[in-house]
């Protein structure tokens, strides 16, 4: 390896990233073709925020410099999931194992691809066989502890963290995945503190950050109902959360007829349960960033989106609870319609300010002014007309098209293109 392509090496050790990619421009410049710089320029632009695409197209150029050799074919996978394209990493890290079975980078490439399509058993497997291999291998093990706890195995998770820390006390991935596990198990201060060693050690890990956010929002008793939800059906594939999800609409459908069968008033609790979880679901990570903001420690574990996100959450959501309950109390309706289309409107809000996608941003708000327009109109149409109830007259479709869109908005938060990146 020549002096240049050492020196970058070690720029990366040190996450010097920009430096690194700098250097080996410059030694590109005098080899043009030379297949281990590509790899290493490759290595240090998938560190770097949006060079992602670019760090692709280095892998490839390496691979064609490498033809019928694995490692290039394995990173382009591992780019590949972080860009969240699995299903397009997937084969490249099955034909760098046809290449060379024993190596365990390309089975840690397939673990990766597999954890990202949330085949949890199958991304077991690959990590396990690339541990067979090399029983020293971190990334294997902590892929292993991953898959495990995803798949509420939790104790043997646990396990695999502490042989891990047992060899490497200083490794921060196995600190941040007990947190997790942690976590999962309800011990929220432990969680805490196990992300908070994990950061310690790797300030920069993002895996250990959003751990301890969620430690920090897990401190409300709601947003733990909220986890163990996640929790649950993170153990599925993407196809079968789906199927839950349609079962849990058809359930609701059977279980409300039967309630009206025994008797009409207990469909309302039903309802309230039914509608209270579906909901609940998209508002409880605006609420609980909303909370967070009350503590002054906590608080900095926040981005700057999110905090706006919790802001304007929870004035939607608990400020419109106060409207509505106020209105309520004194009998004025219009005021009660204008706290209940505040509390609608919360829903879309979710899905605005920690949206990576620019144009889910823009579908999004126009649903939260929507509603809060409507809500408006159905409000003024009441107070002009005392005497009629809510959601007849003139404003009848004003209503319905708010809950329309409401529930609309649910639906296309399953859109990967109205929440996710653009990537190369």
């Amino acid at each position: 390896m020549s002096s240049s392509l050492t020196r970058a090496q070690q720029l990366r050790d040190f996450r010097r990233h920009d430096e690194a990619v700098a250097l080996l421009h410059a030694h590109l410049a005098q080899n043009p073709d030379d297949p281990s710089a590509f790899i290493e320029l490759a290595m240090n632009r998938m560190e770097i925020e949006g060079a992602k695409p670019l760090a692709l197209e280095d892998a490839r150029r390496a691979t064609g410099l490498l033809p019928g050799h694995p490692f290039p074919l394995a990173l382009q996978s591992r780019i590949l999931s972080s860009l969240d394209r699995e299903k397009e990493a997937l084969p490249l890290a099955d034909s760098a194992i046809a290449l060379d079975p024993e190596e365990p980078y390309s089975w840690n490439s397939k673990a990766i691809a597999l954890c990202g399509m949330h085949l949890w058993n199958d991304a077991e497997q690959a990590a396990r066989q690339a541990l067979a291999l090399n029983p020293d291998d971190d990334t294997a093990s902590n892929l292993l502890a991953h898959t495990l706890r995803l798949q509420k195995k939790l104790n043997e998770s646990e396990s695999e963290s502490r042989r891990r820390l047992a060899r490497d006390p200083e490794n921060a991935f196995s600190f941040a995945n007990s947190g997790w596990a942690a976590l999962q198990r309800g011990q929220v201060k432990e969680a805490e503190n196990l992300f908070k060693e994990a950061l310690r050690l790797d300030p920069a890990m993002s895996y250990a950050k959003e751990g301890l956010k969620e430690s920090f929002r897990a401190r409300s008793a709601f947003y733990r109902l909220f986890l163990r939800w996640v929790f649950f059906i993170q153990q599925f594939s993407q196809k079968n959360r789906m199927v839950i999800i349609i079962g849990l609409v058809f359930g609701f459908k059977i279980v409300k007829g039967l309630a009206a069968a025994v008797h009409p008033l207990l469909v309302i609790p039903v309802v309230v349960l039914y509608y209270a979880f579906l909901f609940g679901t998209w508002l409880s990570n605006g609420l609980a960033n909303f909370l967070i903001l009350k503590d002054p420690v906590a608080r900095m574990s926040l981005d700057r989106d999110e905090k706006i996100e919790g802001l304007a959450v929870g004035t939607l959501f608990l400020g419109g609870l106060l409207v509505f309950t106020g209105g309520m109390a004194s009998s004025l309706m219009p005021i009660a319609v204008a706290g209940g289309a505040m509390m609608v409107a919360a829903i879309p809000a979710t899905l605005i300010f920690t949206n990576q996608s620019l144009m889910g941003r823009f579908v999004f708000a126009g649903c939260m002014l929507a509603i809060l327009g409507l809500g408006a109109h159905v409000a003024l149409d009441v107070a002009a007309h005392a005497n009629q109830k809510v959601g007849m007259g003139e404003s009848a479709s004003s209503l319905t098209y708010a809950i329309l869109i409401a529930f609309g908005t649910t639906w296309l938060s399953m859109v990967p293109s109205l929440h996710q990146r653009k990537s190369a």
